[in-house]
């Protein structure tokens, strides 16, 4: 990429500059991405490998390194990795389809349950090259660390993440 689709004019290649991936709706930070920037019209992009790898990575991350209950931007980001539409989830947690919207949209927070439950599923159908026993061993080692209630907490949780956390093939069957 040497020239900027918007212009036409060079690009300006940036590297080891770390990159807001907004793309995901969290707060994702990238490291180690190669950037442009066109100086004339000031355009910017990235290039990004494997973006469906990434966005697994991320949903490993939220599932099992965030301790506080699931945000609603997380619960949607993990909703819409799984492709499923809000009552399809509703349905595979056993709510109301409602319940869900109220989730994602900050009304009503997500219960201790339905957390734990949607990071299982999320963890299970992200994980499919595994062999079953593995999966489900791996998965409920994630919530054993988890204390039996979590406090409601309001920060964000950052994600850092460089492009050999989703690229690596040995990546692909841990929970």
């Amino acid at each position: 990429m040497d020239k900027c689709y918007i212009c036409g004019e060079s690009l300006e290649v940036i590297k080891d500059k770390p990159y807001q991936y907004t793309e995901s709706g969290l707060d994702v930070v990238l490291l180690g991405i190669t950037q442009y920037h066109c100086t004339s019209c000031g355009e910017e992009s990235a290039a990004i490998p494997s973006p469906e790898k990434l966005h697994k990575a991320i949903g490993r991350d939220i599932c099992k390194n965030k301790k506080a209950l699931l945000l609603p931007d997380e619960i949607k980001f993990l909703r819409k990795e799984l492709n499923l539409k809000a009552k399809d989830l509703a349905r595979s947690l056993g709510v109301e389809d409602s319940t869900v919207s109220r989730w994602e949209n900050g009304k009503k927070q997500i219960g201790e349950g339905s957390d734990r439950l949607l990071r299982a599923l999320y963890l299970g159908c992200v994980e499919d090259q595994c062999e079953e026993h593995d999966r489900c061993t791996n998965i409920l080692d994630v919530f054993k660390n988890f204390p039996p209630k979590r406090k409601d907490i309001k920060e964000h949780h950052k994600i850092l993440l460089n492009p050999q956390d989703w690229l690596m093939p040995d990546h692909a069957c841990t929970v």
